[in-house]
């Protein structure tokens, strides 16, 4: 119970101070080797400027053929800041970086990503609501005509709910936020063995089926018109990161974990409903690349959450792809004074450490 009241209170502050950019909030990591690690916490503000594009895709897949939706996705520009164990962004859509809303149609969505380190542990929450996309290959439609390959489906929602924790080995030598959150730097180059699990759920519905009936392929799901499908996983994944440090300031960072899970798969269309649990499978990917020193930070970030679902058809699978790529340009500012947090009193526990 005590742990349980410790991870609620964490939350509650997390969320409270995370934007829906989806910036970390930083718990004070202690015990780094500073011959590898260099902290910013204490007495830096980091300033930073960002663009950001998140995707949510989905597929429908049986053997050789599939069907690939896609959100009309554009770019977020915005501003944060990090300072002791706080972070926090906002940015602004730009409606303009899109492609044609006549042609792809317009997606509205609501994505928030949070990704949080406290001491060893990294948890990534992908949340998730998409309203309107486009089928990516319309040429598995019989006959089609559309400009192209394209057809708008307005019709489509999705909500996605991911939570990945994994524990990291080596954090004493290795570091997540230097590559992702610039309030620290890897000075020489580490790696570590990371284990962990997730929950993954998805909901996706239509207005009309998500498997059209003039499709060019035979037997595809065989044949079940449905035009709502719910997918429920529990699994664990392990991996390794690992950032390369080049001419001190230079580094790539990989971070690569794969893992299987058990899911609940149910499919729908009006008057009928089939379910089944069956295994699926999961990948989360992180890359980094850029240039860090004591003052500056430029570098770009990949993230991405693949999970694949193992469907009702005996080769039918449902794979969702979610994250975000970031360019981030920050500067680090030496503080001759503390800046005041206007926090109320914190209780005490070891994994809450403030400068």
């Amino acid at each position: 119970m005590a742990i349980l009241k410790r991870i609620i209170l964490l939350t509650l502050i997390i969320f409270h101070f995370t934007s829906a950019q989806g910036q970390i909030v930083l718990i004070r990591h202690a015990n780094k080797d500073t011959a590898y690690i260099g902290e910013y916490y204490s007495n830096n503000l980091v300033i930073r400027g960002f663009e950001n594009t998140k995707f949510n895709n989905f597929k429908f897949i049986d053997g050789p053929d599939k069907l690939i939706f896609k959100p009309n996705d554009h770019n977020v520009f915005g501003i944060g800041f990090n300072y002791k164990f706080i972070g926090f962004n906002i940015g602004v859509y730009a409606p303009a970086t899109g492609k044609s809303f006549d042609v792809y149609g317009k997606t509205k969505r609501l994505d928030v990503q949070p990704h949080m380190y406290i001491h060893r542990f990294v948890i990534d929450l992908y949340a998730q609501y998409y309203h309107g996309y486009y089928l990516a290959n319309a040429n598995a439609i019989r006959n089609s005509t559309l400009n192209d390959d394209v057809e708008k489906r307005p019709d489509i929602d999705t909500r996605n709910l991911n939570l990945v924790v994994q524990y990291v080995f080596n954090d004493k030598r290795f570091s997540y936020n230097a590559a992702f959150y610039q309030n620290e730097r890897q000075i020489k180059s580490a790696g570590s063995f990371i284990i962990g699990g997730g929950i993954y759920h998805t909901d996706i519905s239509g207005d009309s089926a998500l498997t059209p009936a003039n499709l060019s392929y035979a037997n595809f799901f065989n044949n079940y018109r449905f035009n709502a499908c719910h997918n429920t996983g529990l699994g664990f994944n392990g991996g390794y990161a690992y950032t390369l440090v080049i001419k001190k300031y230079f580094f790539l960072t990989e971070v690569i974990t794969a893992g299987a899970d058990i899911n609940r798969v149910s499919l729908s269309a009006p008057g009928s409903e089939v379910q089944k649990t069956d295994a699926g499978l999961s990948l989360n990917a992180k890359l980094a690349a850029g240039y860090n020193s004591d003052n500056y930070f430029v570098g770009v970030t990949y993230m991405r959450v693949v999970t694949e679902d193992h469907s009702l058809a005996p080769d039918s699978w449902q794979e969702v792809n979610t994250g975000n790529f970031r360019l981030t340009v920050a500067k680090r500012i030496r503080l001759k004074k503390a800046l005041p947090l206007p926090l109320p009193p914190l209780p005490k526990t070891d994994l809450i450490k403030i400068e």
